[in-house]
């Protein structure tokens, strides 16, 4: 399921660079918690491309949802200081939310939960919501959707949890948090265009 949503997630990208970048992280499965950076020619295309140059052709509209669209790219890359040091610079609910999964993924729990808090209600929320609801078995359900739309405390406990338990490879854990990240690095490259 996350295969056919990574291959959904880059058929939608007419950006020739982020199309190749988001190729590039294809396989790549990310832990409960920061690792050190999966692919350096990623890391360095991130870091060092204008942003124009990594959009090209398309159009950038607005400059903070392209900036979460790196810093989103750069957590799926395990890029965590680069990450954190974009996420902290994007003014909007988008960057807080990509700075509370960092938190969430160093582990650092209580910040997470601070910034999801000022992340306040997200349009991302119920397209994880539905995913989860569509693709999880009745257990995995029952732990993180304990209310009828998506909690990222409830789904950051859970994920404390396991993280408590040295359990950074929890499979569903894991495939839910990549979803999520790449739910929220679609919805900021479409307002990146204007979409």
């Amino acid at each position: 399921m996350i295969d056919q949503l990574i291959a959904d997630f880059t058929a939608t990208i007419k950006a020739e660079k982020i199309k190749q970048i988001a190729g590039s992280l294809r396989s790549h499965r990310p832990r409960l918690i920061f690792e050190k950076s999966y692919d350096e020619d990623v890391k360095e295309t991130l870091l060092n491309s204008p942003r124009y140059e990594l959009f090209h052709p398309e159009e950038i509209k607005d400059e903070n949802f392209a900036n979460a669209v790196v810093s989103g790219l750069l957590i799926w890359n395990d890029c965590e200081e680069e990450a954190h040091s974009l996420a902290q610079s994007i003014p909007t609910s988008e960057g807080r939310y990509f700075h509370a999964i960092i938190h969430r993924r160093e582990p650092d729990i209580w910040n997470s939960g601070y910034w999801f808090n000022k992340v306040g209600e997200h349009p991302v929320f119920s397209v994880v919501y539905d995913f989860v609801q569509t693709n999880f078995s009745e257990n995995i359900k029952r732990r993180i959707l304990t209310k009828d739309r998506w909690d990222p405390g409830i789904f950051n406990r859970v994920v404390e949890e396991a993280q408590n338990n040295d359990n950074y490879d929890d499979s569903e854990l894991a495939e839910i948090q990549l979803a999520e990240l790449l739910f929220l690095i679609a919805h900021s490259y479409r307002h990146t265009i204007g979409k």
